[in-house]
């Protein structure tokens, strides 16, 4: 995108007047971009920039994420000493949970996950608590077990 500069003594950019004229501008530089892009003043035209897709990151999970519906009729996890929270996906080695408050990223806590009725006590540390929603505000928090646990079958 270029800069839009204006000479000493005319109007800024910021004027209203000029606000629609600059944003038609930059539309329609950003709709029919130029073929080549100079590098400077008296330096060769330089070839257009390749519009590639982004690079994937490569998986790194370690197990198939699994909704709380595909596991049992009722999962339920506690964070012990904290609240309740309400289970996204679970997985052999974690759990990504809503909760109500932002849980410090590093801390190692112990989980209670029931799947129904069933209690499994595992240590966990969290990998990131981060906020996804306002109105309640709630919390994605993703915990990765400290030891590779078994899931219960669905019956």
């Amino acid at each position: 995108m270029s800069r839009v500069e204006t000479p000493a003594g005319e109007d800024s950019v910021d004027s209203g007047d000029d606000l629609d004229s600059l944003f038609a501008q930059l539309e329609a530089e950003l709709s029919n971009p130029p073929a080549t892009q100079t590098a400077g003043a008296g330096a060769e035209p330089l070839a257009p920039k390749a519009t590639a897709e982004p690079a994937r990151r490569p998986d790194r999970r370690g197990a198939r994420r699994l909704s709380p519906e595909a596991l049992a009729r009722d999962v339920r996890v506690t964070v012990r000493g904290a609240s309740d929270a309400r289970a996204i996906n679970v997985s052999e080695t974690g759990v990504l949970a809503e909760t109500s408050s932002r849980l410090r990223p590093g801390t190692v806590v112990e989980l209670i996950l029931t799947f129904d009725g069933v209690r499994r006590m595992l240590r966990a540390t969290i990998v990131r608590s981060m906020v996804h929603s306002l109105n309640p505000t709630t919390f994605r928090t993703a915990f990765k077990f400290e030891e590779r646990t078994t899931l219960p079958e669905r019956q």
